[in-house]
């Protein structure tokens, strides 16, 4: 594939994301593949972990890779620069938890509610230790932090007014 002004478009690497999502090390990765029977080199997998562009795509490499960590082809390598994606609830769901948790505030949860609730809660907690992850694994790729939306700083005596 060429771009119009002649030049290849770079591909890139997310599996620095991945492994940070799936709280694996490259060198963890490369005893899941060797279980598998497929023996990696650790530096090619220490580049394929890099942000920078490839300069080849070893398909005896990516596959296993895509394999093991249970992705596609088309998650492992993008032919944009990846950036740090924060996952979260989707609507539906985060609106029974904010329901669940207004119920457990006030006391009133039944003992069906409360074991949904405690497997929303242990979600949520997966999902932001995921994300906490993936902002290290981005902040040591870029060398910088990543700033998140904020809310606007609200205070005390403004919330109590409201």
């Amino acid at each position: 594939m060429r771009y119009v002004n002649g030049h290849h478009p770079d591909a890139y690497s997310t599996l620095g994301l991945i492994l940070a999502r799936q709280n694996l090390s490259v060198l963890a990765l490369q005893r899941k593949l060797a279980e598998a029977g497929v023996a990696v080199n650790i530096k090619s997998l220490y580049r394929l972990a890099d942000s920078t562009p490839l300069q080849k795509i070893d398909l005896h490499i990516v596959g296993p890779i895509c394999k093991v960590c249970g992705v596609d082809l088309g998650e492992l390598i993008s032919f944009e620069k990846p950036k740090a994606q924060l996952r979260r609830l989707d609507e539906k769901t985060q609106a029974r938890l904010d329901e669940l948790m207004t119920k457990n505030n006030e006391g009133k949860l039944t003992a069906k509610e409360r074991k949904e609730f405690d497997s929303l809660a242990e979600r949520v907690h997966a999902l932001s230790m995921e994300n906490a992850r993936t902002l290290l694994a981005e902040r040591r790729r870029t060398g910088r932090r990543i700033t998140t939306p904020k809310k606007p700083l609200v205070s005390k005596r403004e919330a109590v007014a409201a």
